[in-house]
């Protein structure tokens, strides 16, 4: 899959209105089933291992795979990922020097403006859940989106981030850490509140990815169907 993304994808003709740091931006292992979180830390440093050193592309460990567990957003925050750099609310192209400011755990110092830098880390599931906000208005649902996070004193383990979301909304991006202690209702409920507020109306939010039982559903399946065509 990084094969094809780097071979498909420019970075620097490429603009959006979602950060990215790089073609293959993020990747996550997270342990499933019986699966720990000790294995799915050493299967990320392995794979960025290869990355960096096949595509030549810096690569960032974070969380269980970094030495020191370093948080994804810290990262992301050193590097600039969540400032946008065209039209105030956008992203496009690369922007930064082409020798970074920290060394990256695998690859080179120096960035290909084409490919970028990649993330990859291991830690245990987070759920990913976006919410709707039925307004233009990219402050607004900034401001929101501030107070509902951890970061900005709302809800403990959340992280967020304001989109805009084609021609006539914005988005709510959330990162639920412990969606098992802090879930996408409550969230919801909170940005709804929020938005009454200001006077916005907003939409049910959607998770961004299957659940773990779905991915270890649709895995076992796909085993079973391979063993059953042998």
């Amino acid at each position: 899959m990084a094969d094809a993304a780097y071979g498909a994808i420019n970075l620097e003709t490429h603009s959006g209105a979602h950060p990215r740091l790089g073609v293959v931006d993020d990747i996550v292992f997270h342990p499933l089933a019986r699966a720990s979180l000790d294995e799915a830390a050493w299967l990320a440093k392995a794979v960025a291992a290869d990355i960096g050193s096949r595509f030549q592309v810096p690569v960032f460990l974070y969380a269980a795979a970094h030495p020191t567990g370093k948080p994804l957003d810290t990262i992301r925050r050193e590097l600039g990922y969540y400032r946008p750099n065209s039209m105030g609310n956008q992203w496009a192209g690369w922007t930064m020097p082409e020798i970074l400011p920290e060394r990256p755990n695998e690859g080179p110092i120096q960035v290909s403006p084409a490919r970028g830098i990649a993330m990859i880390g291991a830690r245990p599931w987070v759920a990913l859940y976006n919410i709707p906000i039925m307004s233009t208005d990219v402050a607004a649902t900034r401001r929101i989106a501030r107070m509902v996070s951890a970061r900005g004193g709302g809800l403990p383990t959340v992280q967020t981030l304001g989109l805009v979301h084609g021609e006539d909304s914005t988005e709510i991006a959330c990162m639920l850490l412990e969606p098992n202690q802090v879930g996408a209702d409550r969230v919801q409920n909170r940005v709804e509140k929020l938005a009454a507020e200001e006077g916005l109306d907003v939409e049910k939010g959607y998770f961004t990815d299957f659940s773990p039982e779905m991915i270890v559903e649709k895995y076992m399946n796909l085993i079973n169907a391979t063993a059953n065509a042998d």
